[in-house]
């Protein structure tokens, strides 16, 4: 965790699953060339098929290409190859806690658009970290867990999201 100049805590880490899990990588490439295949297959044009991958592999860019996520107080920044994206602490209203990161909603309870409109930060051994400055810099969010060590053990104890 940084400190910068005016001593906010600031916490930047990156996720970049292709690295991380190098068999899926694998399977990933295999599949991306059957896919690019198939649509060369029944298309027939080199013009479409390009176009075809070309947007098949920038949607999929999160997976094979780094992504940074910095935690500060006035938000989140995820930033990757072609596009940043930036949520403020006070547009989050709720907050799911999954195996595998934290996803921050716009919405109060759970809506069909949060998806579009929220953002998910994958924990990579740093979910204490995470929690920890999520529940410093927006405290009040329905669904946030509460961490109590109990025996050296991580007890979640959450608010549940669904009720108003």
């Amino acid at each position: 965790m940084d400190e910068d100049h005016q001593n906010h805590k600031v916490y930047r880490w990156t996720a970049f699953p292709l690295r991380e899990s190098p068999h899926k990588g694998v399977l990933f490439w295999i599949i991306m060339i059957m896919t690019i295949w198939a649509v060369y297959w029944n298309i027939g044009s080199v013009l479409v098929t390009a176009a075809a991958a070309i947007l098949l592999l920038g949607s999929l860019s999160s997976f094979y290409l780094p992504t940074r996520y910095t935690i500060d107080e006035s938000g989140v920044m995820v930033k990757r190859i072609l596009h940043n994206r930036r949520m403020y602490w006070y547009r989050v209203r709720s907050v799911s806690d999954e195996r595998d990161g934290v996803f921050l909603s716009t919405f109060p309870v759970k809506s069909r658009l949060e998806n579009f409109r929220g953002l998910y930060l994958p924990y990579r051994n740093n979910r204490q970290q995470i929690l920890e400055l999520v529940r410093t810099y927006a405290p009040d969010v329905r669904g946030l867990p509460k961490i109590e060590t109990d025996n050296g053990r991580d007890e979640v104890d959450e608010i549940p999201i669904d009720e108003v």
